[in-house]
């Protein structure tokens, strides 16, 4: 009649590992993650106000590029 005491030992020894293992992986895996992920759409922002500065630079070269060009016409 050994049998379930040691069948609580190890699923107490399982279970604590397993315990520990998910602290760990949360702790570490996990909050990287999502600082990663935090950190991306911080980027993704910075990328959308960088286009819009290059697009309103392409405007207003188009726009001396045609005036030169109207200027030099006359």
């Amino acid at each position: 009649m050994e049998m379930p005491h040691d069948l609580v030992s190890w699923i107490t020894v399982v279970s604590t590992m397993l315990g520990g293992l998910w602290w760990v992986l949360q702790h570490t895996i996990v909050s990287s993650f999502s600082q990663l992920k935090d950190e991306i759409s911080g980027l993704r922002e910075e990328l959308k106000e960088s286009h819009q500065k290059t697009d309103d630079h392409e405007v207003r070269l188009t726009a001396l590029e045609t005036w030169k060009h109207d200027k030099w016409e006359v």
